[in-house]
C-alpha cells in the first residue's frame, strides 16, 4: 500500500479484486464478509442505486445492515473498474488506492467511486474500503436524451404540417390541453436544473415563479454582488459557461445566464405567476395546485409531483424590536433591494454579521453611506483567496481535465460526516493563513469562531447555511474602522430615528438593514401548503441523524413532494437523483418509498482514536 513502486496496473488489479469480492458477497448475502471488505471506520454512501434513497452508512454494523436489507432487484452486479486506479491520500486514513467503477441493477445503470486503505483491525490485513459510493446514473429503458438519441420529431409527419418549432414551443408552454407531470415552484438555479434534467428524461415539468424574469432571484440582489466561490464549481448541467468568463461570477451575468439557459434547454417557465396553495389527493396520487397567472387570472393544475425550489432560506426572519413599527427611518430586510435606496451621507445600521450583512454593509459603504454593523454572535471569517478556495479546490484542479459529472461523483463519495472530519485540519490551516486578518478584526472587537466543532465555514453551510463570511473586502473595511462595529451589545429599542442599544448608547439611523436570516424552510412549507404537509415533511436542511441533508433532493414524508435548493454545485450534482427518483415513480418502478427520519439510525460517532 505504501510501496512507491506500486504501478497503475497493480493498483487497478487491487480495485478489481475488491469489486469482485464485493459482488460475490452481495450475491451470496454472506454478512460476515463485510468485515473482510470494509475498514472498521469506513463509509458506504448510496445515491438511489441500491436503496431508492440518499443514504450513508458508517462502520461495520451500519454497512452490514444497510447491505443486507437491499432488495434483490437492487443488488449490484457486473461491477467493473472504469479507467485506471490512482494513488491518493484520505486524511487520517492515510494512503489510498482509488478509482471509478460501473455496475448495474435490474432497474438502473450506475457508477461508483471506491477508496481502499490498509486494514486497521488488530491483526487485520489486506485492503479495505474507506469510502464506497454507489450512485444511479440512468434508468433502464428510460435513457436521457443526448447525442446518441436526439429528438427527430421534425423528420416525421405530424397532424398539422404547418406548425414549426416555435409554434410547438408556444403551445407546450401554454398548457391549454394538458397538465404537467411535475410542477416546480421557483425558477432559481435549483428549479431550472431539475426542470432541465426532467426534460432530458421526457418528463413534462412546469416551473412557476412570481418574479418578472427568470434570473431575478439574483438580478434583484444588491448591486455589487458576485458569487463567493469559483466558476469551476458552478457550471449548470448539460451546458458549461464560456471559458472566457471570470472566476467569480457577477450576479447580473449569472441572472442573464439563467434566462438564456431556460430558453436553450426549452424549459416551460411561467414568470409573474404566484403559487396560491396545493392539496394532495391520496386516491389518485395527484396534487391540485392553485396559481395566479400573469394576466391576473387563476389556473388549477393537477401534477403528480410537486417540488419546492424557492431556495433553502425560507421566509425572512424579522426580529421583534421595540419601536420597529413606529421607526421613522427606512427598514429593509436583507432579502429586499437596496439598489434604489439613497445612501450617500446617510447613517446605516446593519443588524447581523453573516454573509449578507457583510456584503450589504460593504455595498452601502462604497455608495457613500456611514455604516455601522451590529454583531450579535460570533462569525467564521475566511479570506476568499487562498483560504475559502480550498473547499472547492477539487473542481478548480479538475476543470478541463475531467468531466464535471466525474468531479461531482468524486465529491459525493465523501459523506458529510467524513467532510466534517477532513475540514477540522483544513479549517485550522485556513485560520492560520488568515491570522493577520483575524488579529486586526479582534483588535476592533469583532467576535470570531471557527465553527461549532472547529470545522470552519463549510460545515456551518451544511448545518445551517449561516454564521460565516468569505471575505471579499468587508472584513478589511471593518478592521480599518471604515465600517463601524458594535459587538457584545443588543438593540434595546428604536426611538424616532435613533437606535438605543443595551449598553445605553444611541445611534442615529436613516436606514435599518435587517440581515437577520431566515425562518426554517419547514415554515415556508407550512405557509405555502399547510400544517399537515409541513408536519409530515419535518425539518428541512441541516445534516440529519442518517448523515444526509434532511428532506433535500430525496423523497419526503409527504408522498410526491420534494424540496431542492442550496449552492449551484449542490443543485447540479443532486438534481440528477431527484429527477431519476421522480421518473422512476412516474413509470411505476417504485411505490412510495421513504424511511421515516425517526426510524433512521444515527451515523456512528467518531471514536477518539479516529
Amino acid at each position: 500500500m505504501n510501496n512507491p513502486e506500486m504501478t497503475a496496473e497493480s493498483r487497478s488489479k487491487a480495485l478489481t479484486r475488491w469489486l469482485a469480492d464485493f459482488e460475490e458477497h452481495m450475491a451470496g448475502q454472506a454478512g460476515s464478509r463485510v468485515r473482510d471488505l470494509f475498514h472498521p471506520d469506513g463509509y458506504w454512501r448510496d445515491l438511489l442505486a441500491l436503496t431508492w434513497d440518499l443514504q450513508t452508512c458508517h462502520g461495520f454494523s451500519e454497512v452490514e445492515t444497510g447491505l443486507m436489507v437491499t432488495e434483490s432487484a437492487m443488488r449490484p452486479r457486473n461491477l467493473r473498474l472504469e479507467g485506471e486506479a490512482i494513488a491518493g491520500v484520505l486524511g487520517e486514513f492515510g494512503p489510498t488506492i482509488e478509482g471509478f467503477f460501473t455496475f448495474e441493477t435490474d432497474f438502473a445503470s450506475a457508477r461508483g467511486y471506491l477508496r481502499l486503505v490498509q486494514g486497521a483491525e488488530p491483526g487485520g490485513e489486506g485492503l479495505k474500503a474507506a469510502t464506497f459510493l454507489t450512485a444511479m446514473v440512468a434508468l433502464k429503458g428510460f435513457p436521457e436524451h443526448g447525442r446518441s438519441n436526439r429528438d427527430g420529431t421534425f423528420l416525421r409527419p405530424v397532424e398539422d404540417g404547418t406548425k414549426n418549432w416555435l409554434d410547438r414551443r408556444v403551445a407546450a408552454q401554454a398548457y391549454d390541453d394538458r397538465h404537467p407531470q411535475v410542477l416546480i415552484v421557483g425558477a432559481g438555479q435549483a428549479g431550472l436544473m431539475l426542470a432541465a434534467r426532467l426534460r432530458h428524461l421526457d418528463v413534462d415539468a412546469l416551473v412557476v415563479d412570481r418574479d418578472e424574469r427568470v434570473g431575478d432571484v439574483w438580478r434583484k440582489r444588491y448591486h455589487s454582488l458576485t458569487l463567493h466561490n469559483e466558476i469551476a464549481s458552478n457550471h449548470f448541467p448539460y451546458m458549461a459557461y464560456p471559458e472566457s468568463w471570470p472566476v467569480y461570477l457577477p450576479k447580473d451575468k449569472l441572472a442573464n445566464w439563467m434566462e438564456f439557459y431556460a430558453e436553450a434547454m426549452e424549459l416551460n417557465v411561467w414568470t409573474r405567476t404566484e403559487f396560491l396553495g396545493a392539496d394532495f389527493d391520496e386516491s389518485d396520487g395527484r396534487w391540485t395546485v392553485r396559481l395566479r397567472t400573469s394576466d391576473g387570472g387563476e389556473r388549477t393544475m393537477r401534477p403528480s409531483h410537486l417540488v419546492l425550489a424557492i431556495g433553502v432560506s425560507g421566509l425572512p426572519n424579522i426580529p421583534h424590536i421595540k419601536g420597529l413599527e413606529a421607526f421613522e427611518g427606512t427598514v429593509i430586510h436583507s432579502s429586499g433591494r437596496t439598489d434604489d435606496v439613497s445612501t450617500r451621507g446617510r447613517s446605516v445600521l446593519v443588524i447581523g454579521a453573516g454573509t449578507s450583512a457583510h456584503d450589504i454593509a460593504q455595498d452601502l459603504y462604497m455608495r457613500g453611506a456611514d455604516v455601522t454593523m451590529l454583531q450579535r454572535s460570533s462569525t467564521t471569517v475566511v479570506s476568499i483567496v487562498p483560504s475559502a478556495a480550498k473547499a472547492t479546490e477539487i473542481y478548480r484542479r479538475n476543470e478541463g481535465v475531467r468531466a464535471i459529472d466525474d468531479v461531482d461523483i468524486i465529491s459525493a463519495s465523501m459523506p458529510y460526516d467524513l467532510v466534517r472530519r477532513l475540514h477540522g485540519p483544513l479549517s485550522r490551516q485556513m485560520a492560520y493563513e488568515d491570522r493577520d486578518l483575524h488579529e486586526r478584526l479582534r483588535a476592533v472587537g469583532f467576535a470570531l469562531d471557527n465553527g461549532e466543532d472547529d470545522t470552519g465555514f463549510f460545515m456551518k453551510l451544511l448545518r445551517r447555511l449561516s454564521g460565516y463570511y468569505l471575505n471579499v473586502g468587508a472584513s478589511d473595511l471593518i478592521a480599518n474602522g471604515q465600517i463601524k462595529l458594535k459587538s457584545g451589545v443588543g438593540i434595546d429599542r428604536l426611538e424616532g430615528t435613533q437606535a438605543v442599544f443595551s449598553d445605553g448608547s444611541r445611534l442615529k439611523v436613516d436606514l435599518l438593514v435587517l440581515a437577520t436570516g431566515w425562518k426554517p424552510l419547514q415554515e415556508a412549507v407550512r405557509v405555502l401548503i399547510g400544517d399537515d404537509v409541513a408536519d409530515r415533511v419535518g425539518p428541512i436542511w441541516g445534516i440529519g441523524p442518517d448523515g444526509e441533508l434532511r428532506n433535500m433532493f430525496r423523497a419526503t414524508g409527504q408522498e410526491n413532494f420534494h424540496v431542492v435548493g442550496g449552492t449551484i454545485t449542490m443543485c447540479r450534482s443532486f438534481s440528477r437523483y431527484t429527477a431519476l427518483l421522480i421518473k422512476a415513480k412516474l413509470e411505476g418502478l417504485i411505490g412510495h418509498h421513504r424511511v421515516a427520519e425517526e426510524a433512521r439510525e444515527p451515523v456512528a460517532q467518531i471514536s477518539s482514536a479516529a
